[in-house]
């Protein structure tokens, strides 16, 4: 045999020798990747619940009180206005006592010669005259009531003035109170984003070390922290700005939808151009009137005369005159135009411009509105990290291998950086609804507004319809909650009929599934024949010992008293007894907050059905067995005209062979309500249409 080169020796040596040691480090990697990815999933685990839902639309906020309250002002430009308003008040009072009256008292005496009076005529030593003057135009009685009628105008403009400044000062104290409100919000959410992005990025920066996660993931979640940051200094520095005098709202903000036509009602203004009065061209007429540069007065004079002849008798007579003086100069339109220049001149920053009010407040709808679907569709991307979340607490909750902890926090992330876009929105929204405040200020905004919620801001994937799933103990022992849950959510049942019984294993499966899903529909569905004959009134404080109430919406009662042997013979007593069992259950759902519902079959009296009517919130009506579309349109005819909107129509899966033929037949009988009986089997027919179409693959 040929010898071994020792090169090839060298590299067989090398190799065992080196790659135990490679094997070694490749298994520590894989250890250390695996605590990295254990640490990143409890931090899914402890994070992923926080949604901050009720900072953004929440149907149980409506606007209780006016958010925008205007207060009297006590600052220095205040007060002296007010003194302003003093002076103009006192100038009028004192005018409104002038009515031109002069009391006048002349002597004459004459030391050298004597005098005579050329008008009457006598050569007197001495002379006595006094009377009374009345002016009545220029300096008179008419030029005082002109001057009250400027001083009013005055009062009114400078009332006005006053206001808008108040008005000024109250938009801008307000607009200060709504951000700092909204970035209190906001901060709250930062922290959570700050807290989860600090762990997240601690553990991504190693796993970069080892270059096990693309640079993608590594600069994403270095922008997160920019993007944390930048924002923390805009909503932190403005918040903690040294501000005196600072105040709260003492209520959470619904969003709001503006009623156009109410807005131009409220605001006093047709469908036409709206005329306002103009106070600077008034006073500039009354100023420049021709009447107040002519003087007429009237007098009465009692004369007496010490006559210088000793043998003529003194003399004294009365005497009554008129005096009339008129301009030859006619200036009044120039006269006009200088008064009204000099008054916008000291008038022209202050004056509110109310003629363009209808211009101004449909302007400020438009931007309302205009915000108010970015807001929707902001809230539909919403709904879009909403439904990657729950797939991502699918893959973790069933141990799925694609589920990646790193992906599902980055959604998590972007899943609160939108709760912090939409507040920013209503945010936007509330600075507009101040801004019509300060134009209507005697308006309440709840004259022109209406609050919004899922149901009716028409967003169709948040807004489920009236779609009720029963689910009976038999769900629970042939699927896990996860299933149960997931499915409940993939379909959009709403309410969520659970079954409730005292069985101990049962009843803490029940309770953990109603802890997890609090926040949707659920009603605690109470289905024991039994209780017909015992009553619920004990049964049901078991029940709220059992269960936490706050975590459920209400009541079901599947009570199905015609199964009962002897029900035929006695129809009116168990009628009677079923309707005592109803009103127990609406006592027990009133005082405990809870709404109420029943199922029944197509075949109740009248009587029974105004009871329940009365009673309950929803009546669901079994169309069983005989499901053909004519017969149970004829036979729910008498219960849809007592119950109306109450009514909601259920049907069974064992009456269908399929989803698709019941989902058919809800469609054709056209109720706005529907319920199916039941979620076990519905589940089984999502499996069987499945296997069906694998089987079609197959054989293709």
């Amino acid at each position: 045999m040929d010898k071994v080169p020792k090169r090839t020796v060298y590299c067989f040596v090398l190799f065992f020798s080196v790659w135990p040691f490679a094997k070694s480090q490749e298994n520590n990697k894989d250890e250390l990747v695996s605590g990295y990815i254990k640490v990143l999933t409890q931090l899914w685990e402890a994070s992923n619940t926080k949604t901050f839902d009720n900072y953004i639309v929440d149907s149980t906020l409506s606007l209780k009180s006016e958010p925008f309250k205007i207060i009297s002002d006590s600052t220095t430009n205040w007060q002296q206005k007010e003194m302003l308003l003093r002076l103009n008040k006192l100038q009028q009072a004192i005018n409104r006592k002038d009515f031109g009256l002069k009391y006048t008292l002349n002597y004459q005496e004459n030391f050298n010669s004597p005098v005579a009076d050329p008008q009457e005529i006598v050569v007197f030593k001495r002379r006595a005259v006094t009377g009374i003057d009345w002016d009545i135009l220029k300096s008179g009685l008419v030029e005082s009531k002109t001057k009250n009628k400027i001083l009013k105008l005055e009062f009114d403009a400078l009332e006005k003035k006053q206001y808008t400044s108040s008005l000024n000062a109250f938009q801008a104290k307000n607009t200060e109170q709504l951000i700092r409100h909204f970035n209190e919000k906001k901060i709250e959410i930062l922290n959570s984003r700050k807290k989860l992005n600090n762990e997240q990025t601690v553990t991504v920066e190693k796993l970069w070390s080892i270059k096990h996660i693309t640079k993608d993931d590594y600069l994403k979640a270095i922008q997160n922290t920019t993007d944390i940051n930048a924002q923390y200094n805009i909503y932190r520095n403005y918040n903690e700005a040294d501000i005196k005098n600072r105040s709260k709202f003492d209520f959470d903000l619904p969003i709001l939808d503006i009623e156009l036509a109410k807005l131009f009602q409220n605001a006093n203004l047709s469908s036409g151009d709206s005329a306002v009065t103009d106070p600077n061209s008034e006073i500039a007429r009354l100023k420049s009137l021709f009447i107040n540069d002519v003087s007429l007065s009237t007098y009465a004079r009692y004369s007496y005369y010490d006559v210088y002849n000793p043998n003529q008798p003194n003399r004294a007579f009365m005497s009554l005159g008129v005096n009339l003086s008129v301009p030859l100069v006619f200036n009044q339109k120039e006269k006009r135009e200088y008064y009204m220049l000099q008054r916008q001149t000291t008038s022209q920053k202050d004056e509110v411009i109310s003629q363009n009010i209808q211009i101004n407040l449909l302007n400020y709808y438009y931007e309302y509105q205009y915000k108010l679907k970015q807001f929707k569709n902001l809230y539909h991307k919403r709904l879009v990290f909403t439904e990657l979340l729950r797939t991502e607490r699918v893959k973790h909750d069933l141990n799925d291998m694609e589920f990646n902890p790193n992906t599902a926090l980055f959604i998590l992330d972007d899943y609160w950086s939108n709760a912090i876009e939409l507040l920013d929105l209503k945010q936007d929204m509330y600075k507009i609804l101040l801004n019509l405040k300060t134009k209507l200020p005697n308006v309440n905004i709840t004259e022109y507004t209406k609050p919004l919620n899922l149901s009716n801001l028409n967003i169709a994937s948040s807004n489920p319809p009236f779609k009720a799933v029963y689910v009976w103990s038999d769900a629970f022992k042939n699927h896990s909650q996860t299933v149960i849950t997931e499915y409940c959510k993939v379909n959009e049942f709403n309410p969520i009929l659970l079954s409730y019984n005292t069985t101990k294993i049962y009843l803490q499966e029940v309770s953990e599934f109603i802890s997890k899903n609090y926040t949707g529909n659920i009603h605690l569905m109470i289905g024991s024949n039994k209780l017909l004959k015992t009553g619920l009134t004990g049964y049901l404080d078991t029940l709220k010992n059992n269960i936490k109430l706050s975590f459920v919406k209400g009541i079901h009662l599947d009570l199905e008293l015609h199964t009962l042997p002897g029900f035929k013979e006695n129809k009116e007593a168990a009628f009677d007894n079923y309707i005592l069992i109803v009103k127990q259950a609406k006592k027990f759902a009133d005082d405990n907050k809870l709404e109420l519902s029943v199922s029944i079959p197509l075949s109740y009296p009248e009587n029974v059905l105004e009871a329940l009517n009365k009673n309950c919130n929803t009546v669901y009506l079994m169309a069983y067995e005989n499901i053909d579309p004519d017969f149970i349109i004829k036979k729910s005819a008498e219960e849809k005209s007592i119950l109306k909107t109450k009514c909601v129509l259920a049907l069974r899966t064992k009456d269908f062979d399929n989803r698709t033929d019941m989902d058919q037949q809800f469609k054709k009988l056209g109720f706005e309500k529907t319920a199916y009986h039941d979620l076990d089997d519905l589940i089984k027919f999502d499996n069987t249409s499945i296997n069906v179409k694998e089987d079609n693959k197959k054989e293709k």
